[in-house]
């Protein structure tokens, strides 16, 4: 067996093929099977805990159960004025879902739900979870 560098020849072949194969991972092409939803880019945000900028919504006007998550939802100012980026979960359909404090939850531009313990113990919203990626 030929050594490359100290590499076998089919080890090097399939080094070779698998950086091109991950390479052709990020181009676009006629493919029609379905794409996943991209995930979210928080690079126009500020990170959590600096000021939240002029306009922001404060958090306790927007979580609330029942009302409704403005669709340009980016995050909420806390009562210090810290800036809380939102929590987003994306969903096959292309909806986003949106998390606050691990008891608030819904679409972005849909009705805010609130757990009755954390989000991870509430049947609701594991379901909703469920439905979001199915």
């Amino acid at each position: 067996m030929f050594r490359v560098s100290g590499l076998s020849v089919r080890a090097a072949t399939c080094a070779v093929l698998a950086v091109f194969a991950l390479a052709a991972c990020g181009e676009s092409g006629d493919e029609t099977a379905e794409e996943a939803p991209a995930p979210e880019s928080s690079s126009d945000s500020p990170p959590t805990g600096e000021p939240a900028p002029p306009g922001t919504p404060d958090c306790t006007e927007v979580w609330q159960e029942g009302a409704s998550i403005p669709r340009s939802y980016q995050g909420c100012a806390e009562q210090s004025g810290g800036y809380v980026e939102r929590d987003v979960l994306g969903c096959s359909s292309g909806q986003r879902m949106v998390r606050f404090a691990d008891r608030y939850y819904g679409v972005l531009g849909g009705t805010v739900s609130e757990a009755a313990r954390g989000l991870d113990e509430d049947r609701d919203y594991r379901e909703a979870v469920r439905s979001c990626t199915a």
